[in-house]
């Protein structure tokens, strides 16, 4: 097995799950630092900027800096700018917008999809939906099917942008996990190769089959939104399989010694 150079770590689920910190941590965090292994962390949160994020995950006293974090959220922003969009229409939630342009409600030359909870509605779907057959263009900051809360699974903003390519036959721009350039940028962050970087999260398709894709080894752990059934029924296999993420540097020894 070749050395691992890089982690890339999913947050919800594999370090928190609602305001509750995952025990193990902080101290797997210590001991990737003291083995002079760098890591990131890679999220499709949209809710909230990339600063009040941090700012957040430090209040549960999770050892995370502004600059290791990579969010869905910020991906949006560089993807506008790759594409020359400014007028952008913006379906987040206030938190999250302190990055972007200011939203338009008329004429928007792009949508921009995040979480919204439960405000989604028949009326605001017709309404992006013209919009879109009118030209708009679609930028999805990913698609995630469900995410785990304090009270169980609750359905993720994925189910809304795929009534949407299927109302207007328009495919969205995709800028979070599972897109490979999301985990490329982490790559190019820890300066290594696909075949030296490692993915840990709890979500089979956005975290383990994106990451395989592009080359890394992938480890699911069994926490967050992990379910047996849906490991068993899935045809995604994970390189490896661990408790939680206090397991990892456990793991990664028993890598070195294949």
């Amino acid at each position: 097995m070749k050395h691992i150079k890089g982690i890339l770590f999913d947050l919800d689920g594999v370090f928190y799950v609602g305001s509750t910190l995952i025990a193990g941590g902080n101290e797997t965090l210590a001991w990737l630092r003291s083995h002079g292994i760098g890591y990131r962390f890679v999220t499709n949160n949209t809710t909230l900027s990339r600063s009040a994020l941090t700012s957040k995950l430090q209040g549960l006293e999770l050892h995370i800096k502004e600059d290791e974090l990579l969010s869905a959220n910020y991906a949006g922003v560089l993807q506008l700018r790759k594409l020359g969009l400014k007028r952008c229409r913006l379906v987040l939630p206030p938190e999250a917008q302190a990055d972007y342009p200011p939203s338009v409600m008329d004429k928007p030359e792009a949508i921009v999809i995040g979480d919204i909870g439960n405000s989604w509605n028949y009326d605001l779907l017709n309404s992006l939906m013209n919009q879109l057959l009118d030209g708009a263009e679609l930028i999805a900051l990913h698609k995630g099917r469900y995410f785990q809360t304090d009270v169980g699974l609750r359905l993720d903003s994925g189910a809304f942008v795929a009534a949407l390519e299927h109302a207007t036959g328009k495919k969205a721009h995709v800028v979070g996990k599972p897109h490979a350039a999301f985990f490329e940028l982490g790559s190019a962050q820890l300066d290594a190769s696909p075949d030296e970087m490692l993915m840990v999260g709890d979500d089979l398709i956005n975290d383990i089959e994106g990451a395989q894709t592009v080359g890394y080894h992938a480890v699911l752990v069994q926490t967050g939104k992990y379910r047996q059934d849906l490991v068993d029924l899935s045809p995604i296999n994970p390189n490896g399989i661990i408790a939680s993420v206090a397991g990892l540097p456990d793991y990664l020894s028993s890598l070195e010694q294949r």
